[in-house]
């Protein structure tokens, strides 16, 4: 294996993450950064569109699963439990529970712990539960017993930018502020089909496109799969280090709705359009920043004919729901008239979104930033822990 530029000594980690959208795959990415120099050797463990953010360095190894089953992911961390002291899961909770039967200790960092209807219990019984702060999230842990003995709530995995990369309205630099960023991460998941994410995504893209003023270009970014369904040249995969230098370049962005694109944007504090609801967490997400005033713009099915509500969490889970949203995709997609109406919305939500910064901005001084120090000071600490105590 190739060296990469962590230390020397240190405990050894197995890293993973939900394929979930990509705020867990952006979020485990950011941590082995952080990870690297603290850690005798450090690894990523999974498939899918996860692997389109983890890279070696900082990784010395990356074990792939795509398409392997429960069966064959078992046997394979059973093969590798020996060699870690830690699997560390960004809120994949079957996969920890897996690295568990196969003798690893597990610890998991959840985005989303004010969102879950329950707790799983294999992140109850965890060496380490990181919980990420947001609205609810130090109240749900404070009444949970079994969560207050092994969790610790950290900031936001945000970065401490430098100024260059810190939206300014003024831009003074000539090349920037002259184009608009489409952010289309998060869309995969498995409740659709990558061709019908693509199908999102075409849509946005073709009402963000017909809403410029001439001559102002977008700039797209988003998974691999998508940009190969959407077959457009100028679509883009780009790490989270290129992402953040295209939003603070921008003029505005419009992006899903998903936690990690709203941090992002707290970083940044570029004003952002949030595009209609991909998933049951986009729309908790903005309805939250739009009733705590950190909204600049938003755009939502019933804007443009879709239903008027939604009933979340959906009483027949989320996997209906994500097909009622794909319903609605289709509709537009078929109908022009409907098409016309996105584009409008659009246009009119972000006329004169460039003039003043982000409200994004201010959910770091709620919440904080710079998670990622604390997180890994943490998986460090208790993964020395792990190795000196028997395997469950």
């Amino acid at each position: 294996m190739a060296d990469n530029t962590g230390g020397a000594t240190g405990p050894r980690l197995l890293l993973n993450s939900q394929p979930f959208g990509f705020g867990p795959p952006a979020a485990t990415a950011v941590l082995a950064h952080e990870l690297a120099p603290l850690c005798a050797e450090l690894a990523y463990f999974g498939g899918g569109h996860t692997l389109d953010l983890q890279h070696r360095p900082p990784y010395h190894a990356v074990y792939g699963t795509t398409g392997l089953s429960d069966d064959e992911r078992l046997a394979y961390l059973r093969e590798l439990a020996p060699r870690y002291d830690l699997f560390v899961t960004a809120m994949d909770f079957a996969e920890a529970e897996l690295a568990r039967r196969a003798g690893l200790n597990v610890a998991v960092y959840d985005a989303l712990t004010w969102f879950w209807p329950e707790i799983p219990a294999v992140a109850r019984d965890a060496a380490l539960y990181i919980a990420q702060d947001f609205f609810g999230v130090r109240e749900r842990i404070t009444a949970d017993a079994a969560l207050r003995r092994n969790a610790v709530i950290v900031p936001p995995i945000v970065p401490l930018l430098p100024s260059r990369q810190v939206w300014h309205p003024e831009h003074p630099e000539p090349d920037r502020g002259r184009h608009v960023l489409l952010n289309l991460g998060g869309l995969q998941n498995p409740y659709w089909q990558p061709s019908e994410a693509a199908g999102y995504a075409r849509l946005m893209l073709d009402a963000v496109r017909a809403a410029q003023p001439i001559g102002r270009p977008v700039v797209v970014t988003t998974s691999r799969a998508v940009a190969e369904a959407l077959g457009d040249p100028t679509v883009r995969t780009d790490d989270r280090d290129t992402v953040l230098d295209l939003m603070s370049g921008a003029a505005y962005a419009c992006m899903t709705p998903g936690l990690g694109n709203i941090y992002d944007a707290a970083a940044t504090g570029v004003p952002t359009l949030w595009l209609p609801s991909a998933n049951e967490t986009h729309l908790l997400q903005a309805r939250l920043l739009t009733e705590h005033g950190f909204c600049d713009a938003r755009v939502d099915w019933q804007d443009v004919g879709g239903p008027a509500d939604y009933d979340v969490p959906c009483p027949a889970g989320p996997e209906a729901l994500t097909k009622a949203m794909v319903r609605v995709v289709r509709q537009l997609s078929a109908e022009p008239g409907l098409r016309d109406r996105l584009a409008e919305h659009v246009a009119k939500s972000t006329a004169g979104l460039g003039l003043v910064p982000g409200r994004a901005r201010a959910l770091t001084e709620r919440f904080g930033h710079g998670g990622m120090r604390e997180a890994a000071a943490e998986l460090v600490r208790r993964a020395g822990e792990s190795a000196h105590r028997p395997r469950l």
